[in-house]
């Protein structure tokens, strides 16, 4: 049988049918008459396939099995079974295939459907090739032009009413050199659109045509001083004019630069909505015209980087310094062809290259790169050298990095690991194993990637911050795929990466002043780079990057520049003001740190450095080991972090002050609203909660050394969210306003036979222990105040005691005792196994687990500083939204400690704020329905545990597909089972509220004045619910127990959470019929929700479950059998307002 042919790559299209191994050159000299679609025909050479050892006879199948005494019948189920085993053979080497060189079959399928989506729709392409070929035809049909001086070149083109795009420093009145227009040599096309890499976009995309102007209009030292840049302009409005009076092109014409490259404008042509034979609206992108020239225009070694090409007669030695960006921009304009030979035969070799390019352009753009300055100048076409590049060397002594065999991912994930591995600033990227021949200091510590031999760096746009921002990406995206346990893909390609508010520990927005007042840049710095935006931020970058030091891992800079304008209007000015955006990620270890340490006095250079920069912040101090060093040291400000206070003090030091006073730190007015906070302000709270640890640890040795007990406490163990670093409220001495100021704190006594075989009988002798546990107390300190109380009626199988203890510091405690034995009985509790069950499940999550979770969350919290501000400020949310009744607490730091623990896309956040909008983030983002949450806390959860969980999870979903057992699925290592904080609450209806409000919030955030105008009232909105959204609210007449005296010692009896006791109780009253919801922080209203079903009329019954009273219907649908009752809402308030008592104020009923 002839051999099965496996399906091509979608990648693996070339460009033209017409490919000549030998000259691959030919090939993509694209006349454009000969473009079409037929030169986006599939490549691959099949010829001959199918043909082989398998293939050696004409004769069919069903002969040769006739020829072997076969019937027709058992030919056919012959054929059959063959074809089974063909499709099974296929499936398994598939399989293999996607375990081999994907991350696994299921991440195969993601990228397969991934570049299935991304692929443009070619039939709304096709008016572009007429397009292509018209505009061929019409700028070869331009007549030259004579060779004209600057005014009479400016007359010509002012005549058809535009502007000649000239780079400033514009040319001189009195230049010499002339301007003339000749017919292109070549009119090529380039890009991603000819390589077929182009993917959809929201935005259009471009489709780049090079017109190569003649050797003969040049001269060679048209290189200097900004000579080439002006003929280029001149050529390219020549070409804008003539175009302009075709009538039958009904084009928007338009001036663009070219990457953000001030020296390079090109032609924009964008369709007209008109319905014409030249209308591309549909296929969403534009055209570009982009002047280039041959590689043998000018002597290329001349415009090395290490070169000079810009000349000052002022200041003679001046003019020895290197203009690499200037020289790089012409290197550039020759580098069209050479670059798209480059990855064409990329493509050719290399089978998968297109399919791994499409990932490269989708990743990059999530995280806001691409070929602009601007974009971080690296972009889809970059790494697809870089790619290129790898192919052919790249590695050690020229080996190569990538194999040609690789599959798509294969070829992504190693780009991506190759850039945060090496250090291009340091060793540049070349196929030659020659030096290079030029220093790496000339790009001003920026990148190099150099795969010719005209000595162009493909990364000359790339400033420093930007190219430490993709390392970053990049190491970022190959720790995500690496991640064996994890999927990810949504976070590598489908999450947009690049935002202000959820990327960066602190993010901040400074003007950018105008640069006429700027001597320097005006005479010797638009050499270096043209933009002076990119001029002045480089600047600051390095200001920063040295001010900062340790406290900023990466720093991010990234502004916007005007890069298209009119035909008819003047080129815009350079020189204008604007702003940039400024992103850190901090280090938690080192950005709150108070002293910066400089150099010993005694090192005199350096100490004197470091003076000159700090300014009148520098100061000699004398440290207790003796040293005595130059030291800047800085004071905290709740409402302003020490970052912020060292960006503004550099930036008025080193720029000015009006610059350092435009800062707007993003995300000030959330960190001034939590400041302002009674609880969550609290500066001292880390030190509270310590505080509060060091009395754990006292009471804990206390009670151990208890010896007059029938049975010695064996442990103690901590249960509460003050143990743990996450209570709103930061336990402090005496500041007792509710119950949930107390720590709780669980332990257990030694093994014992003799526990009652009763489980009632071991909930009686537990309260025994913790009287006799008060007494000893007591007898060993008599300013430990105690107090016994109860969680629930005597008549119980469950814990109904505990032991509130105040020690003389003010912190107080209560103390609750666990069995082993009593776990065991409740399991085999026969006399009603559910009820045991349930009672199991309570023991076990109020009790072991939650001191387990407690011991887990102090350790996080440990490991991640900002874990504890950024829990309880979500707590804060939760609260505010009245969502406490119904969210456990656990559940909320689970859900916030999963965003520090997979932080991905994005870091570990390494400030407050940021871990807040990015818990919100996720909250308003986690289809809870289809996802569970998995929490490897101390990596210890296996593959198959991780799969163990979702198949629980599946089985879940399975048997409960409206989700009204267990709405969220939250599992973690120690409760595996994904259920213990999540059922029965939160329910369905109170996780939609959770993803209502989150996603209400997250708006407010994006759209509003919250971030980057700070407005705290814009902030207040968020912690808000409109009680309008509720059908009643019981307005309370107090929300704390105001005359409690908390001098001490307190009366402990006061301190009992009575609107939660009344909260309870309506709830039992009227379960079911009814959600509550109140703020257990405030307690100064309840809202309810009645449950729509009982607000429709229904047939009157017995036992309905609520009050109810007659509808008042026609008589034609009522009979003396069957009475149509609804619930009496007045008379359930009523009731509900009578059990409140002197609590309630009034009751108010929405409309």
């Amino acid at each position: 049988m002839a051999k099965r042919k496996r399906p091509e790559s979608k990648g693996a299209e070339t460009v033209t049918a017409a490919v000549q191994p030998e000259n691959e050159e030919n090939e993509l000299e694209m006349d454009v008459s000969d473009y079409g679609d037929e030169h986006f025909e599939d490549g691959s050479d099949n010829e001959g396939e199918g043909e082989g050892e398998g293939d050696q006879s004409d004769v069919s199948d069903h002969e040769l099995d006739t020829a072997n005494g076969l019937s027709v019948a058992e030919s056919k189920k012959s054929g059959k079974r063959k074809l089974k085993v063909s499709q099974l053979a296929d499936d398994l080497h598939n399989l293999q295939e996607a375990i081999q060189l994907y991350k696994s079959n299921i991440f195969k399928m993601e990228i397969d459907e991934l570049l299935t989506e991304l692929k443009i729709d070619e039939d709304k392409t096709k008016p572009v090739d007429r397009i292509l070929h018209r505009l061929k035809e019409s700028i070869e049909s331009i007549e030259d032009s004579s060779e004209l001086l600057l005014l009479d070149a400016e007359k010509l083109i002012s005549k058809s009413g535009i502007s000649i795009p000239f780079p400033e420093p514009r040319p001189p009145k009195d230049a010499q050199y002339r301007f003339k227009y000749e017919s292109p040599s070549n009119y090529n096309l380039t890009g991603s659109y000819m390589l077929k890499t182009i993917i959809k976009s929201p935005e259009r995309f471009g489709i780049d045509v090079v017109v190569t102007m003649p050797k003969s209009i040049f001269h060679e030292k048209d290189i200097l001083n900004y000579r080439y840049f002006h003929k280029r302009a001149f050529y390219l409005a020549y070409i804008a004019s003539h175009l302009r009076s075709q009538s039958d092109l009904k084009f928007d014409l338009s001036y663009e630069l070219l990457d953000g490259d001030y020296l390079r404008p090109v032609l924009r042509l964008d369709s007209v909505k008109d319905g014409g034979e030249f209308d591309f609206h549909r296929a969403k992108c534009y055209i570009r015209i982009i002047p280039g020239i041959d590689q043998d225009v000018f002597t290329l070694t001349k415009l090395s980087p290490a070169r000079n090409c810009v000349r000052y007669n002022q200041n003679p030695a001046e003019s020895l310094n290197v203009t690499p960006y200037y020289n790089s921009s012409i290197l550039s304009d020759t580098y069209f062809f050479a670059s798209t030979v480059f990855l064409h035969k990329a493509s050719k070799s290399c089978d998968h290259f297109k399919d791994a390019m499409k990932l490269g352009d989708i990743w990059l753009r999530q995280r806001g790169f691409d070929s602009s300055v601007a974009g971080g100048g690296f972009g889809p076409w970059e790494l697809g050298l870089l790619m290129a590049t790898l192919l052919q060397g790249g590695g050690a002594r020229g080996s190569r990095i990538l194999s040609k065999g690789f599959s798509n991912y294969q070829l992504f994930k190693a780009t991506l690991k190759y850039i945060s591995s090496n250090d291009f600033t340091e060793s540049p990227v070349s196929i030659s194993t020659e030096p290079l021949a030029f220093e790496m200091g000339v790009f001003g510590g920026g990148p190099v990637l150099v795969n010719n031999d005209i000595n162009f760096n493909v990364l000359y746009r790339m400033s420093v911050s930007s190219y430490r921002r993709l390392r970053h990406e990049a190491s970022l995206t190959v720790v995500e795929l690496d991640d064996v346990k994890g999927d990810h893909f949504d976070s590598v390609f489908l999450d947009k990466v690049d935002s202000l508010i959820y990327q960066y520990d602190l993010a901040a927005i400074i003007k950018i002043p105008s640069s006429r007042d700027d001597k320097t840049y005006c005479d010797l710095g638009r050499v270096f780079s043209p933009s002076y935006y990119s001029y002045f931020t480089s600047k600051v970058y390095q200001v920063l990057n040295r001010g900062l030091g340790e406290r900023a891992s990466l720093i991010s800079i990234k502004f916007s520049e005007t890069l298209n304008w009119p035909l008819t209007a003047p080129r815009p000015p350079s020189l204008r003001d604007g702003t940039f955006t400024l992103g850190l990620l901090l280090d938690p270890e080192h950005s709150e740190r108070l002293i910066v340490h400089g150099p010993s006095a005694e090192h005199n250079t350096e100490a004197e450095e470091f003076r000159k920069f700090w300014g009148q912040k520098s100061e000699l101090r004398r440290f207790k080991d003796g040293s005595i060093i130059e030291t800047v040291v800085w004071e905290p400000q709740p409402e302003r972090s020490i970052v912020s206070q060292i960006i503004a003090y550099l930036l008025e030091r080193h720029f000015s002050e009006a610059i350092a006073k435009s800062m707007t730190t993003a995300g000030d007015g959330i960190a001034q609203f939590f400041a302002s906070d009674d609880e969550i302000g609290d500066s001292k709270a880390f030190a509270n909660f310590q505080k509060n640890l060091d009395e754990f640890d006292f009471l804990r040795k206390l009670l151990i050394d208890i010896d007059d007990l029938p049975l010695r406490v064996s442990s103690v163990m901590p249960a509460s969210p003050a143990l743990r670093y996450a209570s709103i409220r930061s336990p402090a001495e005496l500041s007792f306003k509710s119950v949930h100021d107390f720590s709780d704190v669980v332990i257990e006594l030694e093994t014992s036979s003799k526990w009652p075989d009763d489980l009632k009988a071991v909930q009686h002798s537990k309260a025994a222990f913790l009287m006799g546990i008060a007494d000893s107390i007591k007898n060993i300190d008599s300013t430990i105040l105690t107090r016994i109380g109860l969680d629930r009626d005597l008549d119980t199988i469950e814990n109904f005691s505990y032991l509130d203890m105040m020690l003389s510091s003010g912190y107080a405690f209560r103390v609750r005792i666990q069995t082993e034995r009593e776990a065991i009985m409740m399991r085999n509790y026969k006399a009603d196994q559910d009820l045991g069950r349930r009672a199991h499940r309570n023991l076990e999550r109020d009790f072991s687990l939650t001191a387990r979770h407690t011991t887990q969350f102090q350790t996080m919290c440990h490991r991640f500083p900002f874990l504890s501000p950024t829990v309880r400020r979500v707590k804060k949310w939760f609260y505010s939204h009245y969502l406490a009744p119904h969210v456990p607490d656990i559940l909320i730091e689970l859900i916030t400690l999963y965003i520090f623990l997979k932080p991905f896309p994005w870091t570990a956040p390494a400030n407050a704020t940021t871990g807040f909008l990015r818990t919100l983030y996720f909250l308003a983002h986690w289809d809870w329905r289809v996802d569970p949450l998995i929490l490897d806390v101390d990596n210890t959860l296996t593959i198959g545990d991780i799969q163990s969980i979702r198949d629980t999870f599946k089985s879940l979903r399975a048997n409960d597909p409206e989700c009204t057992q267990t709405a969220m699925f939250v599992a973690v290592n120690y409760e595996k089972n994904g259920t213990m904080w999540t059922s029965p609450k939160p329910s369905k209806v109170i996780a939609s509220r959770i993803t209502a409000l989150a996603r209400a919030s997250c708006e407010v955030f994006k759209t509003g004045k919250a971030i980057v105008s700070n407005d705290k009232s814009a902030v207040a909105k968020v912690f808000v619910s409109p009680l309008t959204d509720f059908d009643f609210v019981i307005h309370l007449k107090t929300n704390e127990q105001t005359s409690l005296d908390l001098s001490y010692p307190p009366r402990m009896e006061n301190l009992c959470d009575y609107v939660g006791l009344y909260c309870d109780e309506l709830q039992t009253v009227f379960s079911g019929n009814v959600l509550l919801f109140r703020n257990i922080m405030k307690n100064d209203l309840i809202a309810g929700v009645w449950d729509p079903r009982i607000l429709t009329a229904r047939n009157w019954k017995v036992y309905l479950g609520y009050s109810t009273e007659p509808c008042t219907t026609e008589p034609s649908h009522t009979d003396d059998k069957n009475v149509l009752v609804k619930a009496n809402i007045a008379a359930m308030l009523r009731e509900m307002e009578r059990l409140g008592g002197d609590l309630v104020a009034k009751v108010e009923v929405s409309n």
